[in-house]
């Protein structure tokens, strides 16, 4: 995934990220974990990785983190602030 950096602008504001579409003018914020996320895919890291490293960090199962990142990439993929890249 990558972020659509020609459609969107953000910042990190007490660990969550803010982020505007610049198309539509709607506002999305994400918890700590999205956060976590969303800076990983900003700097090109892969799935496995960012799970790798979130299971790291918080305790929960790694299905748990695998469908809850994909569950929030489809939406930010949905809300067109990010898109699948093909390696």
């Amino acid at each position: 995934w990558k972020i659509d950096k020609d459609k969107i602008t953000y910042r990190i504001i007490d660990g969550e990220a803010v982020i505007l579409n610049l198309d539509s003018g709607y506002y999305y914020s994400l918890n700590s974990v999205g956060t976590d996320i969303w800076q990983a895919i900003n700097k090109g890291k892969v799935f496995g990785k960012i799970v790798s490293s979130l299971k790291e960090k918080y305790e929960v199962p790694e299905r748990q983190l695998k469908s809850d990142f994909i569950e929030l990439v489809k939406n930010l993929e949905k809300e067109k602030l990010t898109k699948r890249v093909n390696d």
